[in-house]
């Protein structure tokens, strides 16, 4: 019984450091699979500022930098780390939390109070699952 149970015990172990590699893995996939959705977003420089404080009834409140070079950062409902690209008129977001990204954003500017697209909780963005996103402008 004694040999038994620490067989068992043994086989646990041996599973939970294979499945700690395969976590790792696949948190490496989601973080390369972002960098390279943003890094190919990023194609023209940025003919929009959306820096500033907004807000969707969906999300809540959002919070934008925009760097001179197109680079995004910000806030998204309070524990979303925004990590995206202006490029041309377009935005393009992976939203992070606990450096996993659970979703993508793409979004256009309606006028310079309105930002318009969708989201998806795929990395990259995909066509299939997208749902609506609209932000309003609170301030600057």
């Amino acid at each position: 019984m004694k040999t038994l149970a620490i067989s068992l015990c043994s086989v646990i172990l041996a599973l939970s450091f294979s499945s700690c590699g395969l976590l790792k893995g696949k948190y490496d996939k989601n973080h390369a699979d972002t960098v390279s959705y943003i890094g190919d977003k990023k194609s023209s420089s940025a003919q929009i500022n959306v820096e500033g404080l907004w807000y969707s009834p969906e999300w809540g409140i959002v919070v934008f930098d925009q760097q001179p070079n197109g680079k995004l950062t910000g806030i998204f409902r309070d524990y979303y780390t925004v990590n995206g690209v202006v490029s041309g008129k377009k935005i393009f977001i992976a939203l992070v939390d606990d450096d996993w990204t659970e979703y993508t954003v793409e979004l256009s500017r309606k006028n310079s109070e309105t930002l318009t697209g969708y989201y998806s909780s795929y990395v990259p963005f995909s066509e299939e699952d997208k749902l609506p996103l609209t932000l309003k402008r609170i301030s600057l």
